[in-house]
């Protein structure tokens, strides 16, 4: 009682516990990065380009993500002779039934680091600051989300990188305040000048504009 139809089938098949892997690979995909920038107003209006500096994981130039140190290399598991797994049979109701787990000396990887190098310590990537060029869109906005592919960290046993997120975050402008797409200021005029109108220059991203306030501009107006 208690045993379905696929307990028996895992049973004499293994299923998932039993079923042959094989190795697996040492090397993983890096995870992704998220850094935060802040820029100004006006860059984020024409667009720029900034340097970041991060800190991440990049691949070992010493043993180039293998984890060895150079003149050495990975040497076959002498427990599972490469396999990455240990097979054992079990006695049941059924039978004689085969199961296999991961092997325990090598972790499942089917090979062991006898000589890990010395930079990395075996683990194929080291921590770094470096720099790279962002090349920032014209017409971001605060929470905007720059994509980087493959500018993340690099992954262990020297795998693939993930990618770099940017988000931006726009510095308080003392002129302007950006609502969606439009730039918004305040001008303070004189009373007689709002009163028999009159022409403001204004000092905008593109250069100086004049602007002609009509005769009787009230207070609050938008132009």
């Amino acid at each position: 009682a208690g045993f379905s139809f696929s307990d028996v089938m895992d049973a004499f098949f293994g299923g998932a516990a039993g079923a042959s892997r094989g190795p697996r690979s040492r090397a993983h995909r890096g995870q992704d990065a998220l850094v935060r920038l802040q820029i100004d107003l006006q860059d984020a209006v024409f667009g720029s380009e900034k340097d970041l500096t991060i800190e991440t994981a990049v691949r070992c130039s010493t043993c180039h993500g293998d984890g060895c140190q150079p003149g050495t290399g990975l040497s076959t598991c002498t427990l599972c002779g490469g396999r990455g797994e240990i097979q054992s049979v079990q006695r049941s109701f059924l039978g004689q039934v085969m199961t296999s787990r991961p092997c325990q000396n090598c972790h499942g990887y089917g090979s062991t680091i006898s000589r890990p190098c010395f930079e990395c310590s075996g683990q194929g990537r080291v921590r770094t600051r470096r720099t790279l060029t962002l090349k920032v869109p014209a017409g971001v906005d605060s929470g905007t989300r720059i994509q980087l592919a493959g500018e993340g960290e690099v992954g262990p046993g020297g795998g693939p990188p993930g990618d770099l997120y940017v988000e931006v975050r726009l510095a308080p402008d003392d002129r302007f305040q950006r609502r969606g797409d439009d730039l918004h200021c305040t001008a303070e005029l004189p009373m007689t000048a709002a009163a028999l109108g009159t022409q403001l220059t204004l000092d905008t991203f593109d250069g100086p504009q004049e602007i002609d306030i009509t005769p009787g501009a009230q207070p609050a107006e938008v132009i």
